[in-house]
């Protein structure tokens, strides 16, 4: 059977609130104490293949588990289980012969190599919710921890699983319980927190991964890869902008934010034009707010350490204090944008349209392949155009030309594997490096804003003029001859 559930972050001083909500009333909560272990290889063979087994008890009842399949995003959890219910705390991988373990290289000695990589231990509340009859939910609230030897990590989670009627009504009644709790949808599973913590993995910034087509796809099918590979990317980053000050994770949730507009955009006709006509204005709103804070990030880490030497101390000191106020408060305006209902509105948005059932193929005259020719095609040849004569153009005109090159080049990077690798690359790096220059001259507009509103020592602001003239100058040097290589590298035309 397939497994669809939402799941959402809570903070653990909430979870008395959350017992006493209104839509929770009708239902009587059961608790239970739940002991989950879960087993694996010493490299980790099911992980690395998406999968996680599992052996659960529950007061005395025992049942052993295997779930397959990535998570999902925007808090929506997707994934093929099978389970069985076991006499003790014990695996029989024989009931798992008609299963994706089962197809494991050496999946017959598997027995011999498997053992507990960590362990779960929660108390779990759960409620059934009659939404309609014949549609029920189960809600379940989790507070415990993940253990793997004196490691440990807390758990405070909230699942909201549809379990009879009309799938989609769980995205209303979860909006129900966003619209009064500080719940934040979550891709982290269980299994998740459990592997990073047994391997020791610090938080990292996530980069985009590629996005998989294949050329056979209809055009609606290529839409949900690219909206899920985009909304995965900007999940992953999350907690590292929450709980740390590495710039990094901001500036990969701004690609993602990127990715996901640039798909909405080229996808506009499958994905119907509901979709990003209700997420165009948050999405905009979230974008705004990380910008704010890319924007200080970038003159703070790379923009202002090179000019502060012809600053004096004293000066030097009372504008990175500025700034570093600046930047903490920019932070804070994005983790508060992150846990606030209006992100977490959006995200369930773009989850409620990927659990959306696959509809038949509606008869149609082109395929993936087909459409991102023909769109990619017409977008160079409109950016192209535009572009020509961006060394001179006003700092404003060569901005929307420094848009327009990122629109083009992450909606041909989603489009990447429907193309020969070497020369989708080519087309690639030298959109990358004519977009690299332009961003400099854009970071030397932006940082030239910035230091007049931090008050810049007046002898240092007129030095800084100069110098990031300077730099907007050689950043445009090669523009004209980056344009040219973008023009001769497409690679839909020598297939």
């Amino acid at each position: 059977m397939s497994e669809v559930e939402l799941k959402f972050e809570l903070p653990p001083e909430a979870h008395a609130a959350f017992r006493k909500l209104a839509a929770l009333n009708a239902s009587p909560p059961k608790r239970a104490k739940l002991l989950a272990l879960y087993f694996d290889t010493p490299r980790h063979d099911l992980a690395r293949r998406e999968m996680a087994l599992r052996l659960r008890r529950s007061g005395r009842a025992w049942k052993q588990a295997l779930k397959a399949g990535a998570s999902g995003s925007g808090g929506l959890h997707s994934r093929d289980e099978w389970e069985y219910d076991r006499p003790g705390a014990s695996i029989d991988l024989a009931l798992f012969a008609q299963t994706p373990l089962a197809r494991l290289p050496r999946a017959k000695s598997l027995h011999e190599t498997l053992a507990e990589v960590f362990r779960v231990e929660v108390a779990r509340t759960t409620w059934q919710v009659e939404l309609a009859p014949g549609t029920r939910v189960e809600v379940a609230l989790d507070r415990g921890l993940v253990r793997h030897g004196e490691r440990t990590e807390p758990i405070s989670e909230v699942e909201v699983e549809s379990l009879e009627g009309a799938p989609l009504a769980v995205f209303d009644f979860a909006e129900r319980l966003v619209e009064r709790m500080a719940l934040r949808p979550s891709a982290v599973t269980k299994a998740e927190r459990g592997y990073r913590l047994a391997k020791g993995d610090a938080l990292a910034p996530v980069k985009a991964r590629p996005v998989a087509m294949r050329a056979s796809m209809a055009p609606a099918q290529g839409a949900r890869a690219a909206l899920a590979s985009a909304l995965q990317q900007l999940q992953a980053n999350e907690a590292g902008v929450l709980a740390t000050r590495d710039p990094e994770f901001v500036h990969q949730m701004r690609i993602a934010l990127r990715r996901l507009r640039s798909a909405l955009r080229a996808f506009r006709k499958p994905t119907g034009p509901d979709l990003e006509a209700r997420v165009r204005a948050d999405l905009r709103w979230i974008t705004q707010a990380t910008g704010k804070a890319r924007d200080l990030d970038v003159l703070a880490t790379q923009t202002l350490p090179a000019m502060l030497s012809a600053c004096s101390a004293a000066d030097s000191r009372a504008l990175e204090r500025r700034l570093a106020a600046r930047r903490r408060k920019a932070r804070d305006d994005v983790r508060s944008a992150l846990l606030s209902r209006r992100y977490a509105r959006l995200l369930l948005v773009f989850a409620k349209w990927l659990a959306r059932p696959t509809e038949p193929d509606a008869p149609r005259d082109a395929s993936l392949r087909q459409f991102a020719g023909r769109m990619l095609q017409k977008r160079h040849a409109r950016w192209m155009q535009s572009a020509q004569g961006a060394a001179e153009m006003s700092n404003a005109e060569r901005h929307r030309v420094r848009i327009g090159a990122k629109r083009l080049r992450y909606v041909a990077d989603g489009f990447a594997s429907l193309y020969r690798r070497k020369r989708m690359d080519g087309y690639l790096a030298a959109l990358s490096k004519l977009q690299d220059d332009l961003g400099r001259a854009n970071d030397a507009v932006v940082a030239e804003r910035l230091l007049h509103e931090l008050c810049a020592p007046a002898p240092f602001a007129a030095f800084a003029r100069g110098w990031l003239a300077s730099e907007t100058r050689a950043s445009l040097e090669d523009l004209p001859r980056a344009l040219k290589r973008v023009g001769r590298a497409v690679p839909w035309e020598k297939e």
